[in-house]
């Protein structure tokens, strides 16, 4: 029996506010999509932020609907949770999964009121339980449903788990919600989302996974997806011994993006070059000598770029500018904002959103909805 596990699809994020970033969102889903067709798996998790925000445009919501009318038509049900991005932001609001449940029907599955489903295939039965997105400020309601879901599940052999937040000493924010711990215990696979970096650890006698964003929201994620590459999870459960083993990473291919922070001579200049030689219209951030400055336009003038991003250096020495490479800036930086009696994980988190691409407003609405 196989699952695949997926999340974090963000349908209708504008990086940039460019069309084409948005294209290139619902063209990674779209391929996904067709992937597991390809496999034909019993059934798919998803671990939440499917859309951008709880009112998708008309665009994305008919991405979903067709992407997961194919999955449905080839005989694959969904089960789906609520990440931070689709839950409502007033009560009185209906989450934009109402309606995809109205067109799908009973094969697309949700954990708003049930918080775990029985999938059965010829005499197994696999529990699969899951709660939404749950904010800092009620965490204490996530741990009382993670002990009803671990009662629950106490009978099966089979149980996976889907969950959509930040965990300690996993996530790369400063902020989590939950740890290691809390989760309920006894299950063989934990289907993380909201971490947007593959993932995969053996806890206990089960696996933790994180499947990652399936494109990039933040160009610093592009460090780890040229080592981990962005996807989903393929999870075969049919051996009685299961183990890491037994998840398979599928890969799809995202925008390129060239990202340097330090072109200072000619060296780090040729590599800058070279790299973007090898790229087919990227996203560019770098930054640059204000002596190198015009190099680098043309050199990007006469290669498409398709959006580009320069920082230009000046009134500081090569010295001085590798002494500021060898250094933890973020830790300095943190230790000044104790010294000034700030929120150091509030103010680090949104000048980690400023200086890395990110969406500032997503960013302070999740940080504040947790107070």
């Amino acid at each position: 029996m196989q699952f695949v596990h997926i999340a974090d699809n963000h349908l209708g994020y504008r990086q940039y506010n460019l069309d084409e970033r948005e294209k290139d969102i619902y063209r990674a889903f779209g391929e996904c999509i067709d992937k597991i067709i390809e496999i034909k798996p019993d059934f798919v998790v998803h671990s939440g932020d499917l859309f951008e925000n709880s009112e998708p445009s008309v665009n994305a919501l008919y991405t979903a609907i067709e992407g997961f009318k194919k999955l449905i038509e080839s005989g694959i049900p969904i089960y789906i949770i609520h990440g931070n991005h689709e839950i409502p932001r007033r009560t009185f609001k209906k989450s934009p999964f109402t309606v995809l449940k109205k067109i799908l029907g009973d094969h697309f599955k949700t954990f708003f009121k049930k918080k775990y489903h029985i999938f059965k295939k010829e005499g197994r039965e696999v529990f699969i339980g899951g709660s939404d997105y749950t904010p800092r400020n009620r965490v204490d309601t996530l741990h009382e449903i993670y002990k009803m879901i671990e009662v629950a599940s106490k009978d099966y052999r089979d149980r996976i788990l889907l969950f959509h937040q930040d965990l300690y000493s996993y996530s790369a924010f400063p902020t989590y919600e939950i740890q290691l711990e809390d989760l309920p215990r006894g299950f063989k696979y934990y289907a993380g989302g909201h971490i947007h970096r593959r993932i995969l650890k053996c806890v206990g006698e089960g696996i933790l996974a994180y499947s990652g964003s399936t494109e990039i929201c933040r160009y610093d994620e592009y460090e780890d997806y040229e080592k981990n590459r962005k996807g989903f999870y393929l999870v075969d459960i049919s051996r009685k011994d299961f183990d890491i083993r037994d998840v398979e990473r599928i890969d799809i291919k995202c925008r390129d993006f060239v990202v340097d922070k330090c072109i200072i001579d000619e060296e780090s200049f040729k590599r800058f070059l070279e790299n973007l030689e090898s790229k087919y219209e990227p996203v560019v951030i770098c930054s640059v000598l204000r002596d190198l400055s015009e190099r680098l336009e043309r050199a990007l003038e006469s290669k498409k770029i398709l959006y580009k991003k320069i920082t230009y250096l000046d009134g500081i020495t090569e010295e001085e500018i590798l002494n500021i490479a060898n250094t933890d800036v973020d830790e300095v930086f943190k230790e000044f904002l104790k010294s000034r009696n700030y929120d150091v994980n509030f103010v680090y988190g949104i000048y980690n959103e400023v200086i890395k691409g990110g969406n500032l407003y997503r960013y302070l609405e999740d940080y504040l909805r947790g107070f």
